[in-house]
């Protein structure tokens, strides 16, 4: 029986490899180039509309948001902002914010936005921390009963929220 040396070795692994990614398709290679699907209840709040916005703009701009009927089991996606997801609203942080946290976003005009979702939706009997937060809620909530259907209070919050992040921290 033949010993292989570290060389023969090497080279045998680095052949596979190349072989591997030459002739592998393109669904193979880029499979994270597929838009992520999140799925989560029907019906819409404020929390959910950033959390929504901050998918779409900071996760994956192409991401696809499945609603099914409250209470259904999540089965395809990842879920967000129901009891049994891992992206949702806890005692101490909003959805936003767990978001937030999964995927390690720290730019600072979001983590602002976190504390003003987080105000209205954590912060629910105490005296509002931040001067922005009565004006979100009430435009936000504007938003979802002036609008017709889930598409169009997607699409208002989208602007909304590119709105808020643009004017956060200008004098």
């Amino acid at each position: 029986m033949k010993t292989i040396t570290p060389r023969e070795l090497f080279f045998s692994i680095f052949f596979i490899l190349f072989v591997i990614v030459a002739y592998a398709g393109p669904d193979d290679v880029h499979a994270e180039e597929k838009p992520l699907v999140f799925s989560t209840w029907e019906g819409f709040e404020v929390d959910k509309c950033a959390s929504i916005w901050l998918i779409k703009r900071f996760v994956d701009e192409n991401a696809f948001i499945k609603f099914s009927p409250r209470g259904e089991e999540i089965k395809e996606g990842i879920p967000f902002d129901t009891p049994d997801a891992k992206l949702r609203r806890y005692h101490n942080m909003s959805t936003f914010e767990s978001i937030l946290k999964h995927y390690n976003l720290r730019d600072q005009k979001l983590l602002y936005i976190g504390k003003i979702i987080h105000d209205i939706e954590v912060n629910i009997w105490e005296r509002k921390a931040l001067k922005e937060t009565l004006m979100v809620q009430k435009a936000v909530n504007e938003i979802i009963t002036n609008s017709k259907n889930n598409d169009e209070i997607i699409d208002k919050s989208l602007k909304y929220f590119d709105s808020l992040y643009i004017k956060i921290f200008r004098k």
